[in-house]
C-alpha cells in the first residue's frame, strides 16, 4: 500500500475514534498500532471489520428519554394522590361529624352538608370543596405529565435515530477504507492467475518489441560491415521468431 494511503487511514481511524470516544476499544487500538509500526497485517485481513469494528451509539437523545422516564414515574405515583387525599378527607370529615353530633342536641345535619360547611368543627382544608379543587389540579398535572413524557420520549428517540443514521454511515466509510487497505487477492484463484498471466505476457510482448527494435538497429549497423551480414541476419531471424511465439501465446490467452 502507498504510504499516503496508510497515513490517510491512520488519520481517519484516529479522528473517528476520538469523535466517538473509542480510545479504549481493543480492536481499533491494536489495528492502529499495527499499521503505525508497519507490522504484519495477515491477521487483520482475516477479521471482518463489519463484525469487530465498534458501532457508536447515539446518546444525544438520552437526556430527553431520561427526563421522560422520570416524569412518567412521577406521573404514575401521582395518580394515587387524589384517591389517598380524598379518603383522608373522608376520614377527617367522619371524625369531625361524629364529634359534632355528640356535642349538639339539635337534629343532626346531613353528612355532605357538614362536610361542605364544617360548622366550626371540620378544618377548612378537609372540606369537600377544597379537596375537590386539589383533586382537579392533581388530575390536570397528571394529564400534562403524560403528554410531556410522551413528547420528550418521541423527541429523544427521533434525535437518536437521526444521529445514529449518520454514525452508521460514517462507520460504513471506515469499514470500506479498512477493507480497501487490508485487501489481499487470493493468489490461488483462477481470476488472480489469469490477471498475473495476462500481465506477464503483456510485459513479455513489450520486451520482445523492444528487442526487435534493437535488433533492427543492430542489423542496419551491421549491414555496413560486409563480414558481419550473415551474423546480423541470424540474430534478426531469432528475434523475429521469439516475437512470433510471444504473440501467439498472447492471442491464445485472449481467446
Amino acid at each position: 500500500m502507498a504510504k499516503s494511503e496508510k497515513g490517510l487511514l491512520l488519520e481517519l481511524l484516529s479522528q473517528w475514534s476520538l469523535k466517538h470516544n473509542l480510545a479504549e476499544d481493543p480492536y481499533l487500538n491494536s489495528m492502529i498500532r499495527t499499521i503505525k509500526s508497519d507490522g504484519p497485517l495477515d491477521v487483520w485481513s482475516k477479521l471482518d471489520p463489519e463484525i469487530y469494528l465498534p458501532r457508536p451509539l447515539s446518546k444525544v437523545g438520552a437526556p430527553f428519554i431520561r427526563a421522560s422516564r422520570y416524569l412518567a414515574i412521577i406521573r404514575n405515583v401521582t395518580v394515587f394522590v387524589p384517591v389517598a387525599l380524598t379518603w383522608k378527607a373522608v376520614s377527617e370529615a367522619t371524625r369531625a361529624f361524629s364529634q359534632f353530633v355528640d356535642s349538639q342536641n339539635v337534629a343532626p345535619v346531613n353528612f355532605l352538608e357538614f362536610w361542605q360547611n364544617g360548622y366550626g368543627v371540620l378544618d377548612e382544608k378537609w372540606r369537600i370543596s377544597t379537596i375537590a379543587e386539589l383533586d382537579f389540579l392533581i388530575i390536570i398535572f397528571i394529564i400534562i405529565a403524560t403528554l410531556s413524557s410522551t413528547i420528550l420520549l418521541n423527541f429523544g428517540r427521533t434525535k437518536d435515530a437521526t444521529v445514529q443514521k449518520s454514525n452508521d454511515q460514517e462507520r460504513e466509510v471506515v469499514i470500506f477504507e479498512i477493507k480497501s487497505f487490508l485487501y489481499l487477492p487470493d493468489v490461488g484463484s483462477k481470476e488472480a492467475i489469469d490477471d498475473s498471466l495476462r500481465t506477464a505476457i503483456r510485459n513479455l510482448s513489450h520486451a520482445a518489441q523492444s528487442i526487435s527494435d534493437a535488433a533492427a538497429k543492430l542489423e542496419k549497423s551491421m549491414a555496413k560491415q560486409s563480414k558481419s551480414i550473415a551474423e546480423s541476419q541470424v540474430v534478426a531471424r531469432e528475434v523475429k521468431s521469439f516475437q512470433s511465439k510471444i504473440l501467439r501465446i498472447l492471442k491464445k490467452n485472449e481467446a
